[in-house]
């Protein structure tokens, strides 16, 4: 063997020892993607004289992020390294929040902004927390305001809502994030009721 060959060779075992030392240290990960839980949205009989529009959702800095966040105590929140969602928070949050208001409201078609659309009732939704705690829970917060077709605000209101997960892990984590969803859906739609 030329010493030329020897030096290739000796150079190959140190580039494979290196990349098999990084990946004892390093191992590759699983990672793993949640999405909400979905809601069936009941073909309704009733005539959809309604439009809501699910205008803007604003998160929080710390949430605009794929990752599923943790408060891991009580001033410190980690967001996950291998558990994300499947779309961005701000998607997941839409897509979520526009099946639950449509099976909730019968008479009301709930939409995204779009160009030419007549003018109608939107929803602005601002999102402080939407995370889970290491004490079992997952936690939803912040402000809903209706605005109305001639852009003066109709009704405003903050929210708070909490639920223990039912086992530990992340799949629980986002079926109790979900339900938060789901009772933030059912505060908006009794609200949108009481208005003419």
């Amino acid at each position: 063997m030329t010493k030329q060959t020897q030096l290739r060779f000796g150079l190959a075992v140190l580039l494979g020892l290196s990349l098999s030392g990084c990946f004892k240290s390093n191992p590759p990960v699983k990672t793993e993607r949640y999405s909400l839980p979905e809601v069936t949205t009941p073909q309704s009989a009733a005539a959809q004289t309604r439009t809501l529009v699910l205008s803007r959702i604003q998160l929080a800095d710390y949430l605009d992020t794929d990752r599923i966040v943790i408060q891991t105590d009580d001033i410190s929140m980690q967001p996950a390294r291998d558990h994300l969602w499947v779309d961005n928070l701000s998607q997941e949050l839409r897509r979520g929040l526009r099946a639950r208001l449509a099976s909730r409201l019968a008479n009301t078609i709930v939409v995204d902004p779009q160009p030419g659309l007549p003018a109608a009732n939107s929803l602005h939704l601002t999102i402080e927390q939407f995370h889970g705690q290491m004490r079992g829970y997952a936690v939803l917060s912040g402000q809903w305001q209706l605005i109305g077709a001639d852009h003066a605000t109709r009704t405003s209101h903050t929210f708070k809502l909490s639920t223990p997960l039912a086992e530990n892990g992340y799949p629980a984590l986002v079926r109790a994030l979900g339900q938060n969803l789901d009772l933030l859906s059912d505060q908006i739609a009794s609200q949108l009721q009481t208005l003419p």
